[in-house]
């Protein structure tokens, strides 16, 4: 089976998304709660701290960053949409064959092949499908598959 593709930015994030989620084990949820934790705890901090007014809009500074990590974690889409344009996949398209052996994958400039047995994570959601091998994340998108093409992978990737 073959098909040809792009990685727009919304499959971009979804795929980083998804491969840091796979990566970290729940992780994220965890490192969230300690910076927003931290957060809270400076807040707290001021509220029962007397000095000087410099003192606390410094420390109440640092609360404000402490809460933006802890929400880049939560809600991560964001942050790797901003990091799209540096990706270089802008622009890009990649011709895709899968069989029982394993995928393979080329670009304007490049060329994968990865067994199934290769493949390091695997993960998808309700725009795409993500795969790691080769030290690299691969990411279809699900509106280029057809139904077939989508039990397929599944099939695929399940038997590694």
């Amino acid at each position: 089976m073959q098909f040809d593709y792009e990685v727009p930015i919304e499959e971009y994030a979804a795929g980083q998304v998804l491969y840091h989620r796979a990566r970290s084990k729940g992780l994220f949820l965890q490192q969230a709660l300690l910076w927003i934790s931290l957060g809270v705890f400076f807040v707290l901090l001021v509220g029962f701290r007397w000095g000087a007014d410099w003192l606390r809009i410094l420390l109440l500074l640092i609360a404000a960053y402490f809460f933006y990590l802890g929400t880049t974690y939560l809600f991560p889409t964001r942050y790797y949409r901003r990091y799209y344009p540096k990706s270089g996949l802008v622009g890009k398209n990649y011709h895709a064959e899968l069989d029982e052996s394993g995928f393979s994958v080329s670009g304007d400039a490049c060329s994968w092949r990865v067994l199934w047995s290769e493949v390091r994570l695997r993960d998808e959601d309700n725009l795409v499908f993500m795969f790691t091998g080769k030290g690299t994340v691969f990411i279809f998108g699900k509106k280029y598959l057809t139904d077939e093409l989508q039990k397929a992978i599944r099939l695929f990737g399940s038997m590694s």
